[in-house]
């Protein structure tokens, strides 16, 4: 992967609407997959705008409903 570099006097703009993004339900891969910047890059930028990141995975210890024969 090439990594892209982000002009110091864009870096907060696009952090920002990366945290609109993520906050609107798109994923860190997600958001890797649309602006082409690394996972580690996204996530850097979501922490330095305050962005409060979701859990990993699903829900757990829940187990799925099952059909009573």
């Amino acid at each position: 992967m090439t990594h892209k570099k982000i002009p110091a006097d864009q870096r907060e703009r696009i952090a920002l609407d990366m945290q609109a993004r993520y906050y609107a339900g798109s994923s860190i891969r997600g958001l890797r997959d649309h602006t082409g910047y690394s996972y580690g890059t996204v996530h850097s930028l979501l922490l330095s705008v305050g962005t409060t990141l979701r859990g990993r995975g699903g829900r757990k210890g829940v187990k799925p409903n099952r059909k009573k024969a």
